[in-house]
């Protein structure tokens, strides 16, 4: 399945910044599962690019002038081939992605969820419907800093703490698991194009965990960064001097190959 995908982001601020540096990770890679027929990325400043510890593209951007925008432009083909997860040239054994984060620590309420599952994956599976009957899908719920802990305790939150809080419960019962960020085609206009899941390596081979659609197979998902959570695989980012208030807008469109964009979201 080839698709289309175009992100466009882009942040304003209230006066002008005087210098900043990007890490963008918008980038997708070859991989047995995706094959990138073309991309581009579009920004405003000086770039270099750079693998991270996870095997991730980064594009480094920084910016010398002042300026009161910073729009970012990630577009493309990716051809989805359909082959199931399977070991991958990771630089980290599995074991690596046992490690909790800030961001994926297990409080007291995740543990005693947590201990109902095993690892297996139809116990994983059931896990991961369970996280979706407790956490509703509410954008603007929560922000990037919210822990898995408080997405659990106030049950709302987007994919990020869905998967987040699937990522603690797998660590606390001893499966390695990571955080992956990308994009996903579906007809349903209820869920953002820019996506997050889980893999959960399973003795052999890495198996995907999309909480959010109850996805256990990443039929039509383009996989753009992994890491240990959020902030080793987000799309953008970065720090910068001055500018004051902060806005940021991003719209994203994944389209089969020959739609146009905005026909499906």
């Amino acid at each position: 399945m080839k698709l289309k995908i175009r992100h466009d982001t882009t942040y304003t601020y209230e006066e002008p910044t005087q210098t900043s540096i990007q890490y963008l990770r918008l980038t997708p890679r070859n991989t047995p599962q995706q094959r990138i027929l073309s991309w581009n990325l579009r920004t405003p400043g000086d770039t270099s690019m750079m693998t991270d510890g996870f095997g991730n593209q980064v594009t480094v951007m920084t910016m010398d002038k002042p300026v009161t925008e910073i729009t970012l432009t990630a577009e493309g083909v990716v051809d989805l081939t359909g082959k199931p997860l399977t070991k991958d040239d990771s630089p980290f054994p599995p074991e690596v992605f046992l490690r909790p984060t800030l961001l994926t620590e297990a409080n007291k309420p995740i543990k005693q969820f947590a201990k109902q599952f095993s690892a297996n994956k139809r116990s994983l599976v059931r896990m991961m419907n369970r996280i979706l009957e407790r956490i509703e899908f509410m954008p603007g719920a929560t922000t990037v800093t919210h822990t898995a802990a408080e997405a659990f305790d106030q049950k709302r939150g987007v994919c990020q703490d869905h998967t987040h809080v699937f990522i603690a419960c797998c660590r606390y019962i001893g499966v390695p698991v990571r955080y992956v960020s990308g994009y996903i085609h579906t007809n349903s206009e209820d869920h953002l194009a820019t996506h997050a899941w889980a893999e959960v390596w399973l003795g052999r081979n890495w198996h995907t965990f999309d909480v959010v659609n109850l996805l256990n197979v990443a039929e039509s998902h383009i996989k753009l960064a992994t890491g240990l959570d959020y902030l080793d695989a987000a799309p953008v980012r970065g720090m910068r001097s001055g500018g004051g208030t902060e806005r940021l807008h991003t719209k994203a469109w994944v389209t089969l190959a020959g739609e146009k964009a905005g026909e499906n979201q």
